[in-house]
Parts: structure tokens; sequence; C-alpha cells
């Protein structure tokens, strides 16, 4: 959500003005990605800190083999 809110804007100003990005390197988007990524892996890892064993809520639509 966070992203969406910088790199809409971001992409709607490159479009208007491609020569707005100022020369920046191939490098970022893949530091960006993998920014992103760590993010996401560390925000889960901090959600199951504060609910260690905690019930999952979609266990009752998935299917059961007993």
């Amino acid at each position: 959500m966070l992203t969406a809110i910088v790199m809409v804007p971001m992409s709607i100003v490159v479009y208007a003005h491609p020569n707005a990005d100022n020369g920046m390197p191939f490098w970022v988007f893949g530091l960006m990605a993998i920014g992103l990524v760590a993010f996401a892996i560390g925000y889960s890892l901090f959600l199951d800190w504060f609910t260690p064993g905690a019930e999952d809520p979609f266990a009752r639509y998935r299917r059961s083999d007993r």
C-alpha cells in the first residue's frame, strides 16, 4: 500500500516528463525490489511475534482429508 502511494504519482510524473528521473541508475530498481521483499518478510515475522500459534482463520474453508 505504501509503495502504491509513492510509485503511482512517480510513474505519472515520469510519463509526463521523461527527463524528470535525472539519470537514475539501473541497479536502483533491483535494490528497491530486494528492499520490498525484505520488508514483506520482516513484516510477516513482526506479526508472528505478536500472535505466536494463532489459529488460522481460513482453516474452516480448507478441505479436510479425514
